[in-house]
């Protein structure tokens, strides 16, 4: 049917009635420029073959910003309606009817068999009307990436959790340590801003050789892949401005995320160029904290299509400082602790044709720091110092800077998609550790040591420079058999560079002839992976996936001193095949089950291996194994009550084999593998809207994680529990919004739990054993929007809690505590145009 028939039709009858239909969940390439609702209405017939019935007179004269990207039919109209006064009730799963919302005095619509859905505001500036519609009662359509293909949450058959730019502004979040808490399943152990651990699901020994965990901006994997440049300690604290949503990916994610995702991912999503309309964003916000000093933020990004909208140029840039609470009484310093991160983006989409697409993103961030989050404890808990206090020799600066520069190349072929992915990165870390009351009694007590000395201290340079290219091909959607193949190639070049600094009991420097040591080494993965997806009946999916990946690493160390040595270039390679098997079921389009396998890997590597000068003979294996997991899950997620409640659960176990770790035999250190561990565990997330303005979320995980044999090298017993794994964690969340006239009040609150943990192993040498006691944390929060200008008063940590984080017991007699930020105080404004 012409363009000008449905024009006519809709003017005399109102409908749009392509000749075939297709399901409102499938996902097309849309683009439909700003212009009349009626006219972009048979935009979209056209190109998603729906039905779209209803009266002319309910959209004349209504105006869209039109859509572009590749969107479920749902999505795209929910789009093109914007702030429109009409409502879209969902006839069957191929057509919908469109009608005028209800005036604020009348009910709400009522049907037994249409799914009434509202439109999301969209991301330019809003059409002209005389108020705003009312609100309609119903939970957000959530779609992620988590399979590498643009999904609904609730369709993706895995563990998954989303948070939103609206929940990222709702917890105040600025970094990291800010959401942390509220993801079920997920541990941070920390140091201070860029100083970070991440665990999920339990896959942890306490200090991890590399990284358990993927971090993602978009889709280009961040940081180092091997156990020499400290990857797993130095996970990504991107500042949290400009971002669409973060998912965090639960489990192994070896097939399709390869090596070092064994625990899962967290992948930060940012906002999407839009060829359409000048947006602007800006938000500045001030707080106080308990204990501590002044934090602030400010950030800004404006978008500007280029080209007659097939062009845009997103750029956004953010700086944020942290007054610190942690005071260092051996030099007296006050909030050492503080901190600023700032960095931007540039971010230039080109849509040239319907099917081809390039998008070109350069990031920057830098993070620099006085000294670390930690508190010294007597291993018995006890405060010597003070529960905010830390006595180290040295300052213990820190600095970061990160650069990333990507392209991203997309074709659609109608029957597949080809995507090429090309990144660069480049990551330097300065960071300064006092290591006084682990070496100044040792160092002292033997003069061929060539002290006295009142402080040790280890400045430690790492960097990494990395090379990515992916390149994937994948089926066209709503066929029985979907696929996706794909390649990947990463090469990496570190570097880790160690010293002692020394300063004699005046406090003046001292020569080092102890301890120096330079180790650069490389790393080269080639991978090849893919998946299956047969849909053997409308509901009935079965899933397969295949990755095989060879990689190739050298180790050298250029050591002198006392203490060091040089050693020979090691060199070692691995080849690893991981699977994933999975069947879902859809009881509805708003109820799934699913069964889920799946293994991942962290690749080995050389030893740096010295000969013992006693015996002569190697004190540690040439190489350490790669280790292995094996995982599974069986999870339901549902959406019932017209979208007004849902759930999400699952329950899963973990078999972990070949551990790796880092011990020492004879005072030698070396990488190893030690053992097994197997977690078994759950999560559940609620969420509910039971009444106008008001929304409720619980979020609570489960975790038993503990060893399966006697780990000697860990000084773990069989049965013992994995360090820094609570056996219970909970985030509980209220928010209430009042629409009333032009304003917009809310009230929210977060309460938080977290139970005990162990820090370490209880025979550990290395690290002896700290007891992290439970901790509870309740945040407050109310603000008020008018027009497009929001203030948000808050509280975090109400009672003032100094909740216990983490804990390092491998630095002398005391632990060092990371512990939450105290009662803070603040405001933030933000607008958007």
């Amino acid at each position: 049917m012409s363009g000008r028939r449905v024009l006519a039709a809709i003017a005399l009858l109102g409908m749009v009635s392509p000749a075939t239909l297709a399901e409102l969940s499938h996902r097309y390439n849309f683009k439909i420029a700003p212009q009349s609702l009626s006219s972009a209405l048979i935009q979209f017939s056209e190109q998603a073959d729906v039905q779209v019935v209803g009266r002319a007179e309910s959209y004349a004269n209504l105006k869209t910003d039109g859509v572009s990207g590749e969107l479920t039919a749902r999505e795209a109209l929910r789009n093109l309606i914007g702030n429109n006064p009409l409502l879209v009730e969902e006839v069957t799963e191929r057509s919908v009817r469109i009608v005028a919302a209800p005036s604020h005095g009348s009910s709400e619509p009522k049907s037994s068999t249409s799914a009434t859905t509202s439109a999301p505001a969209p991301s330019g500036p809003a059409q002209t009307m005389t108020s705003d519609p009312p609100p309609v009662l119903q939970l957000e359509e959530v779609v992620v990436t988590a399979q590498k293909r643009a999904e609904r949450l609730i369709d993706t058959p895995q563990s998954v959790t989303v948070l939103s730019s609206a929940d990222i502004t709702r917890l105040g979040a600025v970094q990291l340590r800010d959401f942390a808490t509220s993801v079920p399943g997920l541990t941070l152990a920390t140091a201070g801003a860029g100083f970070n651990q991440v665990t999920l699901r339990g896959v942890t020994t306490g200090i991890n050789l590399s990284s358990t965990v993927g971090m993602y901006v978009d889709d280009v994997a961040f940081g180092s892949s091997t156990a020499f440049a400290h990857g797993s300690m130095l996970g990504l604290d991107v500042g949290l401005f400009d971002i669409d949503r973060i998912e965090v990916l639960r489990g192994p994610q070896g097939t399709l995320y390869g090596a070092s995702t064994i625990g899962g991912l967290i992948k930060y999503v940012t906002k999407l160029p839009d060829t359409h309309n000048f947006i602007g964003e800006a938000r500045a916000g001030v707080s106080s904290t308990q204990h501590g000093g002044i934090n602030y933020d400010v950030s800004g990004a404006v978008n500007l299509p280029l080209a007659s909208d097939q062009a845009a140029l997103r750029i956004s840039a953010y700086q944020s400082h942290d007054g610190g609470f942690i005071d260092n009484v051996a030099n007296g310093r006050n909030d050492v602790n503080r901190s600023n991160i700032h960095g931007g983006r540039a971010d230039f989409l080109w849509t040239p044709t319907a099917a081809l697409s390039i998008r070109l993103v350069g990031f920057l961030q830098d993070i620099s720091r006085n000294g670390q989050a930690t508190a010294d404890y007597a291993l018995t808990g006890a405060t010597d110092f003070g529960a905010l206090d830390q006595h180290r020799g040295f300052a213990e600066p820190f600095e970061q800077h990160f650069r990333l520069a990507s392209g991203t190349v997309t074709y659609d072929f109608e029957v597949a998609r080809l995507t090429s992915i090309t990144s660069y990165q480049s990551t330097k870390t300065d960071n300064f550790y006092d290591l006084s009351a682990a070496y100044v009694p040792v160092l002292n007590s033997l003069p061929v040591f060539g002290g006295p000395y009142s402080a040790v201290g280890d400045p430690a340079i790492d960097s990494t420079d990395k090379f990515i290219q992916e390149i994937r091909l994948e089926s066209a959607k709503g066929t029985p058999l979907e696929w996706l193949i794909g390649g990947f190639y990463t090469h990496e070049a570190s570097n880790d560079r160690q010293s002692f600094t020394l300063a004699d009991l005046a406090g003046l420097p001292k020569p080092n002839n102890l301890f120096a040591t330079d180790n650069p080494s490389s790393f080269k993965e080639y991978a090849a992976f893919g998946d299956l997806t047969y849909h053997l009946t409308q509901r009935l999916d079965l899933a397969g996936g295949l990755r095989y990946a060879h990689n190739q690493q050298v180790f050298t160390q250029n050591g002198s001193g006392l203490f060091s040595g040089s050693l020979p270039s090691r060199e070692s390679s691995d080849s690893v095949l991981t699977y994933l098997a999975n069947v879902r079921y859809r009881f509805t389009d708003d109820a799934t089950g699913y069964l889920r396998y799946a293994t991942g890997y962290r690749p080995g590597g050389p030893n740096a291996v010295a000969n013992d000068p006693v015996t002569g003979r190697p004190t540690a294996p040439p190489n350490f194994h790669a280790d292995r997991l094996r995982s599974y899950e069986a999870g339901f997620k549902s959406q019932f009550a017209d979208r007004r409640y849902a759930l999400d659960v699952d329950a899963y176990y973990i078999d972990w084999s070949d551990i790796q770790i880092f011990t020492n035999f004879n005072g030698f250190s070396f990488n190893g593998n030690a053992g097994k561990a197997s977690i078994r565990g759950s999560e559940l997330t609620l969420t509910a809207l039971p009444a106008r303005g008001l929304r409720l979320t619980g979020a609570f995980a489960y975790q038993d994680a503990h060893l399966d044999e006697a780990a000697p090298d860990l000084g773990g017993a069989n049965g013992e529990r994995l360090p820094n794994v609570p056996r219970f964690t909970a985030a509980v969340t209220s928010d209430y919004e009042i629409v009333s006239g032009g304003l917009r009040p809310t009230v929210g609150a977060t309460l938080r739990y977290v139970t005990r943990r162990m820090a370490s192993f209880d025979q550990s040498l290395a690290n002896p054993q700290y007891t992290l006691p439970a901790y509870a944390l309740l945040d407050l929060r109310a603000g008020v929007t008018v027009h497009t200008i929001t203030a948000q008063l808050y509280i975090h940590n109400v009672m003032d809690r100094l909740g216990q984080l983490s804990a390092n017991t491998g630095y002398g007699p005391y632990a060092q505590v990371a512990i939450v930020q105290p009662r803070t105080v603040g405001i933030t404004l933000s607008m958007s145009y």
